[in-house]
C-alpha cells in the first residue's frame, strides 16, 4: 500500500494554497505550527468514530478528498453552508449536532476513545509523564511498552500520557482495552463504553481489520493505546504493520507481561516511593504513597483529621502496602470502618485484607490478583531467586539485596542472576533503591504474601 505525502517544503517558505470550490479561506494559526483548527480536529474524530476513511467521506458527501483533507489540518478553516450540510449528511448528523459543530461546540462524540474511569487524583508520576510525552513526541519512539505489576497504575498513566499528547499535539486519542473480556469472550462488560467495529477488530480479527484501521487513520496524527496487552495478542507484528502504514501513528502499550515485544520499546514502572522505615522522620508526607493515600481517604472520608501519629500509621500502611496505587485506594476505602492504626495493625497480620477491594460496585481486579499468573510464567531458577529473597534475611540494609549477594546466596554467575533479575524488575515484582552507589533489590510484599503459595504450587507442579 503506498501512501501519497505531501511535497517537502523548505522551512520559511511561502506555499500558495488553492481554495477548493464550496469552501472559504482561512487564517493563519499564530505561528504555533499546530495546523488543525477545533473545526478540523472535530470534523477528523467524527469521520474517525464513524469509521470513515478521508476518501469514503469524500465518497458520501460528493465533497472532494483535497477538500476533507484541507479541512482536517487546517488549510482551510470553516466550510461554507452547504458543504457543511453534506457533511452532516455523510456522517449522520443531527441538526443540533451540525448546528454545534459549524460553531465551536462538541457535537458529543468522541474518536474511539473509551477510556477506563479513574477515580482520585494522578500524584507522583510527574517524571513518567514528562519521560513518556517526550519519547512518544520523537520520532525514532513511536512504539512504548509500559510494563509493571497489577495495581501499579498502568492504564491510569498511560491515560494522562494520551490527554498530554492530545493538548500539546491535537493529537487523536484511540483506546483500546485489551483485557476487559471485551475480544477475548466476545462481549463488553457491562457498563463499558462502544468503541468503534474498526478498532475493536484491529488486534483479533486479522490483517482485513487492519487494513480498515489503516484506511481510517491514514497520515492522522494519532496515538493509539493498547491497553492490558498479553504475550498472546501477538502485538510486535500488529505494531509494526500499523506504524509503518501509518506513518504519524504512535503506540502506547500496557502489559503485566511484556514477553515478544522489542527490548528497546519497554518502560518498566515502579510502585510510588514510600516513606523510610525510620518512624521518627519528619519527611513522611512528601513520599508520593503517602500523599496518594491521604489524598482517596479525604476524598471518601472528608472529616478525615491528620496528627503526627496517624501520618505514622499511615506511613506503615503505605511501606507494607508497597506504594501500589490501587493497593492503596483499597485502604482508603476500609479507612471507613477502621483507624489508620487498626489497618496497619492489620497489614501486620492479614494483609491481603487491607489490599484488597470491597466487594459491591463495579469491581476492578485486586492489587494481587495478579502474582499467580505472574509467578507461574516465571522459570524454575527464577522461582527460586525470588523464593530466597523472600525467606531469606539480606546482609545488608532492610531485606536488600544486590546482585552480588543473590548470585552468592544461589550458586549462580554474575550475569545469571543479573538475567534473571533484570526480568523479575521487568515484571515489577521487585523494587530497587541505591544504597551508597550500589543497587539494592527488595521483593515487594504483596509478592512476598501471595508469592509463597504459589511458588509451593509451581515447585510441586514441576
Amino acid at each position: 500500500m503506498s501512501l501519497r505525502r505531501e511535497p517537502a517544503v523548505a522551512a520559511g517558505e511561502p506555499v500558495k494554497q488553492t481554495v477548493p470550490t464550496g469552501f472559504r479561506e482561512g487564517w493563519d494559526d499564530g505561528g504555533t505550527g499546530t495546523g488543525a483548527t477545533l473545526f478540523g480536529r472535530r470534523l477528523r474524530d467524527l469521520r474517525l468514530q464513524a469509521g470513515l476513511s478521508q476518501k469514503q467521506l469524500a465518497r458520501s458527501s460528493t465533497l472532494s478528498v483535497r477538500a476533507i483533507r484541507d479541512l482536517e489540518n487546517g488549510r482551510v478553516r470553516q466550510p461554507r453552508a452547504d458543504s457543511l450540510r453534506l457533511l452532516a449528511a455523510a456522517l449522520g448528523l443531527s441538526a443540533l449536532q451540525m448546528n454545534q459543530l459549524a460553531n465551536g461546540h462538541s457535537p458529543g462524540f468522541l474518536a474511539g476513545v473509551a477510556e477506563p474511569a479513574v477515580s482520585g487524583p494522578f500524584i507522583g508520576r510527574e517524571q513518567e509523564l514528562a519521560a513518556l510525552t517526550t519519547m512518544l513526541g520523537a520520532e525514532h519512539h513511536r512504539l512504548v511498552t509500559i510494563t509493571g505489576i497489577e495495581g501499579v497504575g498502568k492504564t491510569r498513566l498511560a491515560r494522562e500520557v494520551g490527554h498530554a499528547l492530545e493538548a500539546a499535539e491535537h493529537s487523536t486519542l484511540l483506546w483500546l482495552s485489551l483485557d476487559d473480556g471485551r475480544h477475548r469472550s466476545g462481549s463488553a462488560p457491562v457498563g463499558a463504553p462502544e468503541q468503534p467495529e474498526w478498532l475493536r477488530e484491529v488486534v483479533h480479527s486479522g490483517p482485513y481489520s487492519r487494513r480498515r484501521f489503516v484506511e481510517t487513520i491514514g497520515e492522522s496524527n494519532s496515538l493509539l493505546v493498547l491497553d492490558g496487552a498479553r504475550p498472546e495478542d501477538g502485538l510486535a507484528e500488529i505494531t509494526a504493520h500499523l506504524m509503518a502504514a501509518c506513518p504519524r501513528l504512535r503506540i502506547l502499550v500496557t502489559t503485566r507481561n511484556p514477553a515478544g515485544m522489542p527490548f528497546e520499546t519497554l518502560f518498566p514502572l515502579a510502585p510510588l516511593p514510600v516513606p523510610p522505615s525510620d518512624t521518627e522522620s519528619p519527611d513522611f508526607d512528601t513520599a508520593a504513597s503517602v500523599a496518594l493515600l491521604l489524598a482517596q481517604t479525604k476524598r471518601i472520608q472528608p472529616s478525615f483529621r491528620l496528627d503526627a501519629h496517624v501520618l505514622a500509621d499511615v506511613a506503615r500502611i503505605c511501606r507494607a502496602l508497597d506504594g501500589l496505587p490501587a493497593a492503596l485506594e483499597s485502604a482508603a476505602h476500609w479507612s471507613l470502618i477502621y483507624s489508620m492504626r487498626q489497618l496497619a495493625h492489620q497489614l501486620t497480620t492479614e494483609p491481603l485484607a487491607v489490599a484488597r477491594r470491597p466487594q459491591g460496585g463495579h469491581q476492578q481486579p485486586d492489587a494481587y490478583a495478579s502474582v499467580h499468573h505472574t509467578i507461574a510464567a516465571l522459570s524454575n531458577r527464577q522461582r527460586d531467586l525470588l523464593s530466597t529473597m523472600s525467606r531469606k534475611t539480606s546482609r545488608d540494609m532492610d531485606g536488600y539485596w544486590s546482585v552480588p549477594e543473590v548470585a552468592d546466596e544461589m550458586g549462580l554467575t554474575a550475569a545469571e542472576c543479573a538475567d534473571d533479575m533484570y526480568h523479575l524488575l521487568i515484571l515489577g515484582i521487585l523494587r530497587r533503591v541505591d544504597h551508597h552507589d550500589v543497587a539494592m533489590f527488595r521483593v515487594l510484599n504483596i509478592v512476598s504474601t501471595v508469592g509463597q503459595s504459589a511458588i509451593a504450587g509451581q515447585n510441586a507442579a514441576a
